[in-house]
Order: structure tokens, then C-alpha cells, then sequence
């Protein structure tokens, strides 16, 4: 049976609580800032990184996933304050994906040696 294995991202969608910011360290949103990923049907990954909407493609093979570099709207945010150094870091950790495991209705994705992105799964 050569069918293809589903792909458990598809047509989800969640919402980042933590995040590499690419010096090592994973880290919290900023207090009253969101980021989400949508992964949808057709091997499209977007969501909104706290100011802008970005988009891109991502591939699964097993836990192994490969996401694309993110093309986004041109905003900018003000407030809150760090918001735009958050969405700058958040798109660049999602490009170091290697890996991902889903817990639940936790997504942890994960670069080569570290966690790159923890998400909660919404309704």
C-alpha cells in the first residue's frame, strides 16, 4: 500500500505560546500579543505573527517537517512594544523546523538541536 501517510497538521490551527529567539533561549509572547499557524490542506502554512499575516508552504514526512521561507504583509506595529523584534524572531525560528511532535492539543517543533516552536491547538 503505497498511499501516502496523512499529514496530522493538516487543516489545523494553533496558537504559539513559547518560541526560540534564535539566541538560544525559548520564550514567552509578549503580554496581549498573539501569533497563530494554520496549516491548511493544500501544504500552505499561514497565521498572523502579531502584526502581520505571513504565508509559506511546508512539507511533512513523518515527524519530519520542512517550512518554507515566510512572505508577510508590510505593517508596523507599534504596540506593543517589541511586538515587531517578536514577529521577526518567531517567522525566523519557524524556518529552523526539522521536527515536530504533536501531545494532545500541544505542537512542539522543533529545530536541529533545540525547540524552535510550543503551540496550543484551537477549536
Amino acid at each position: 500500500d503505497l498511499s501516502p501517510v496523512p499529514d496530522p497538521l493538516q487543516g489545523t490551527r494553533w496558537d504559539v505560546i513559547n518560541y526560540n529567539n534564535g539566541r538560544g533561549a525559548l520564550v514567552t509572547l509578549i503580554a496581549d500579543s498573539y501569533i497563530t499557524v494554520d496549516f491548511g490542506a493544500d501544504g500552505q502554512v499561514s497565521g498572523n505573527a502579531g502584526c502581520n499575516n505571513y504565508f509559506t508552504s511546508y512539507q511533512v514526512n513523518g515527524d519530519n517537517i520542512t517550512i518554507g521561507q515566510p512572505g508577510s504583509t508590510a505593517l508596523y506595529c507599534a504596540e506593543p512594544e517589541g511586538g515587531m523584534e517578536q514577529e521577526a524572531e518567531f517567522l525566523a525560528a519557524l524556518q529552523t523546523a526539522v521536527t515536530f511532535r504533536i501531545d494532545g492539543n500541544t505542537l512542539e517543533i522543533r529545530s536541529a538541536d533545540q525547540i524552535a516552536v510550543i503551540a496550543n491547538r484551537l477549536p
